[in-house]
């Protein structure tokens, strides 16, 4: 009896052997995953700093943080820079318009090297879709053809690019290089107009009105009915800037008169303008 007790304790101390050397194993592992989750963490960490001028898991601004408030400067230097020399612009428009070109193509250049080096591409995000891009590529279109009927639409789309230096969304920082594809598309998106007025005396009507909402009306409801296809945000109509929590059912016919109104009071004042 007294030798089968001591045999059951041998083989308990055995197994408790087992057991601890089995959690020494465990609490290694739990370690070692630990580890390398730090060490991966760590790493993007620092590829992010190292390439936060290119990275697409790069910050986005915040509303008026000091980005924000650098692009607007920017764009009102330009403004000032484009009113002072005026006079001037109507003997030297085509080299001016083609300083503008040069740099809208360069632009557009960058953003799409951009969306296939970084993103493969991906049509999520990456397709000339959302308006500021559209905008840019009748902005190319104006600058060789010097088409009226295409600078009614850029005049009234521009109206978006003022929209997105007021309240920008997932906007990279000014020392990005898409943050710096952003300044420059929506600084020529907003300017261009003025250059069509100060070089060639361009003033919208009535009918740049009808055919700008027209226009806008039929891109809308493309992108609307393409973006859960491709899962896009196009108009940032997935990642809304206002009123995320409507039912579209509430949000889109908002979307719509309101664009209508802004149209209109924008021609309103332009033709007030003209008068005076």
């Amino acid at each position: 009896m007294w030798k089968k007790c001591v045999k059951i304790v041998y083989i308990l101390r055995e197994l408790s052997s087992d057991v601890s050397f089995l959690l020494h194993l465990i609490s290694l592992n739990k370690l070692a995953v630990m580890y390398n989750k730090i060490m991966k963490k760590t790493s993007r960490e620092e590829d992010l700093v190292e390439n936060s001028w290119w990275s697409m898991h790069s910050p986005f601004i915040r509303p008026f943080d000091g980005n924000h408030l650098l692009y607007i400067g920017i764009v009102v230097l330009l403004f000032i820079i484009l009113f002072r020399f005026r006079e001037q612009m109507k003997s030297r428009a085509k080299t001016v318009g083609y300083i503008i070109l040069a740099f809208s193509v360069l632009q557009q250049i960058f953003l799409y090297s951009w969306y296939m080096i970084e993103m493969r591409f991906d049509v999520s995000e990456s397709l000339p879709l959302h308006i500021s891009r559209i905008t840019s590529l009748l902005g190319i279109y104006y600058l060789i053809t010097n088409n009226r009927k295409v600078m009614d639409v850029i005049f009234f789309f521009s109206l978006f690019a003022y929209g997105s230096f007021l309240y920008p969304q997932r906007i990279y920082e000014i020392t990005h290089v898409i943050g710096i594809s952003y300044l420059v598309n929506h600084a020529i998106t907003i300017l261009l107009p003025y250059y069509a007025y100060f070089a060639y005396g361009y003033r919208p009507n009535f009918q740049s009105f009808k055919r700008a909402y027209v226009v806008f009306f039929f891109y809308f409801w493309f992108v609307y009915f393409l973006n859960p296809l491709i899962d896009g945000n196009y108009f940032y109509l997935k990642y809304r800037p206002f009123f995320r929590e409507w039912p579209d059912y509430l949000y889109v016919p908002t979307v719509l008169i309101a664009v209508l109104f802004g149209f209109y009071f924008a021609y309103r004042i332009v033709k007030r303008i003209s008068k005076d």
